[in-house]
């Protein structure tokens, strides 16, 4: 009984299944190449994008090395000798080490720049006039919407 109803509320989707059962040999033999070639066509994409990303990845690493061993890395030490970065010699320091000084550094050159600032901001503004606003300007008013 169940079939029955649903062949009665769909019957142009059971017409469509009957005929894709009697033509199915013929009909799934077009769409299977067309599926595979699809398939393939992915595949070959995927492939593609993989042998690029190992390439990339490949050409990254030689100039890794290329940089490192310029820069004062070598395989004695601990945790792979690092003695340098960049050219810039760490005098033995630590990784932490280098890390608190530049970053004291920085916090000294950001503490002059603001003195700097402050210091030719006061000088400024004592040697000339200031300026005159109305009072009506930038007062925040407060409403409610009526409806």
């Amino acid at each position: 009984m169940g079939l029955l109803a649903f062949i009665e509320r769909n019957p142009f989707l059971c017409f469509f299944l009957l005929v894709v059962a009697i033509l199915a040999p013929a009909f799934f033999k077009v769409v299977g190449w067309i599926i595979l070639g699809i398939i393939a066509l992915f595949l070959l994409i995927l492939g593609i994008g993989w042998w690029r990303m190992r390439k990339m990845q490949r050409e990254l690493n030689n100039q890794f090395r290329q940089t490192a061993s310029g820069a004062g890395f070598n395989s004695s030490g601990s945790a792979g000798g690092f003695n340098g970065f960049g050219g810039f010699s760490t005098g033995g320091m630590t990784l932490e080490e280098l890390v608190r000084q530049m970053q004291a550094q920085a916090d000294a050159a950001k503490r002059n720049s603001q003195n700097n600032t402050n210091s030719q901001t006061t000088t400024t503004t004592s040697g000339s006039t200031q300026k005159r606003v109305n009072d009506k300007v930038g007062d925040y008013v407060d409403f409610e919407e009526v409806e």
